[in-house]
């Protein structure tokens, strides 16, 4: 009886372990029930941001323009997104302390369907470029 307790007790735990290999369905079944707004605080260049159009994507990225620096939009596709805005906002400092950083805003509109980049840089000029962010943005029904 001991035998056949273990054997069941170990076919349900081994069961349990197994992945579910004979699952065809998508993990993620669409943008059904997508927030309206996607945030990313300082998101990966390369990262992937799926919306649909009308829905917005907000990126909050550390940027500190005492040192002269601040985030540029480089590269856009105007036919499938639009930016809405870009502001500063510094970090709470204690009073007086001058040089603190902040992030910077940015609001972008879904327009059309399709795949495209969008490009900024943190950059003082042109030629002062310290870093590159690119995201992949793919917007679809």
């Amino acid at each position: 009886m001991k035998s056949v307790i273990a054997a069941v007790f170990g076919a349900l735990l081994v069961s349990a372990c197994i992945p579910d290999i004979m699952n065809t369905e998508p993990e993620v079944r669409g943008l059904e029930g997508a927030a309206p707004v996607q945030t990313f605080t300082d998101p990966q260049s390369g990262a992937e941001v799926t919306l649909r159009p009308g829905g917005k994507l907000r990126l909050q990225l550390d940027s500190n323009p005492t040192t002269g620096y601040l985030w540029y939009l480089i590269d856009i596709d105007a036919s499938q997104i639009d930016q809405l805005s870009d502001e500063y906002v510094a970090d709470p400092a204690p009073e007086g302390l001058v040089g603190s950083g902040g992030h910077q805003l940015f609001t972008f509109e879904a327009l059309a369907t399709g795949k495209s980049n969008l490009v900024l840089s943190y950059a003082r000029s042109p030629a002062d470029i310290a870093e590159t962010l690119t995201l992949k943005i793919k917007v679809v029904e």
